[in-house]
C-alpha cells in the first residue's frame, strides 16, 4: 500500500519531475528559493531517513509539526508522511517527535524527541546561521543531510493529518498553484497538506503582510490560481 507521500509524489513525478512544487519568497532577505518535484522529494527522503533510521519512527507513529511558511516545511511534512507517520498540528500524548522552529520551542514539552528546523532562506543549519541549538535538541537541517536522496518506505500510513486520511484532505479546487502569504501564519502545515493532497503546488511569501503590494506581484509572476 502506498503511503501519503507516495500518493502525492507519483503523479507529479510522472507528469514532470522538474515542475516547481514549492516556491518561497522571503521578502526580508530578499530571496527566492524554488524546489522542483524532484528536489522536494530529495529533501523529503532525507528527512524520512532521519526520522526512521535515527529516531526510530514507525508507520502509524505521530509527529507534531509546528512550522511556519518556509520551503523546508514541505520537506518535513512529506518526509513525515513517507516515514509512514501521521502529522499532528497540535501536541498529543502519543507523539514520538516534535518538529518546530526556535521561536516556537517553548510551546512544546521537553520530554519528546525534538527537531529544530532552520528558517534560513538558504536552508543552512542553525549553527551555521548563528542560532544556538539547546542541549538535547537536534538541528534538523544538519542531521538530515547525511541521509540519501531516495527513500523506500517500510509500510503505509493510514492517517495523514490530525486524524484524517489523505483522501479527506483532497479538494479538486486546490489542484492548482496556491499562493500562501503572511509572516506569522500558524496554519501553513494544514494548508500545504491540503494542497499537496489535491495534486497542487505552492508559492509561499513571507516577510511582509498578505496585503503588501509585492504579494500581488508574486502572484502574477508565479501565475498562481488561488490564494489560501
Amino acid at each position: 500500500m502506498n503511503n501519503a507521500a507516495d500518493t502525492v509524489f507519483q503523479p507529479l513525478l510522472a507528469i514532470d519531475p522538474g515542475t516547481p512544487m514549492v516556491t518561497h519568497y522571503d521578502q526580508l532577505a530578499p530571496s527566492r528559493i524554488e524546489l522542483s518535484v524532484t528536489s522536494t522529494a530529495n529533501w523529503a527522503a532525507k528527512i524520512a531517513g532521519l526520522l526512521r533510521d535515527e529516531l526510530g519512527v514507525m508507520p502509524g507513529d505521530v509527529i507534531v509539526c509546528d512550522l511556519p511558511a518556509h520551503w523546508l516545511t514541505a520537506g518535513v511534512l512529506l518526509g513525515a508522511w513517507w516515514a509512514g507517520a501521521e502529522v499532528s498540528t497540535r501536541d498529543v500524548d502519543d507523539a514520538v517527535v516534535v518538529v518546530t522552529v526556535p521561536d516556537r520551542l517553548d510551546r512544546h514539552p521537553t520530554d519528546v524527541e525534538t527537531l529544530l528546523m532552520t528558517t534560513d532562506p538558504m536552508g543552512r543549519p542553525l549553527a551555521a546561521a548563528g542560532v544556538e541549538v539547546p542541549p538535547g535538541v537536534t538541528d534538523l537541517a544538519e542531521a538530515c543531510r547525511i541521509h540519501p536522496d531516495a527513500f523506500v518506505p517500510s509500510g503505509g500510513g493510514a492517517l495523514a493529518l490530525d486524524g484524517s486520511p489523505l483522501a479527506e484532505l483532497a479538494d479538486p479546487e486546490l489542484a492548482g498553484r496556491a499562493l500562501v502569504a503572511g509572516p506569522d501564519r500558524d496554519d501553513v502545515v494544514q494548508v500545504l497538506a491540503r494542497v499537496f493532497a489535491s495534486g497542487g503546488t505552492a508559492v509561499l511569501v513571507t516577510g511582509v503582510g498578505a496585503d503588501d503590494p509585492s504579494v500581488a506581484d508574486v502572484a502574477a509572476t508565479e501565475r498562481t490560481t488561488l490564494t489560501l
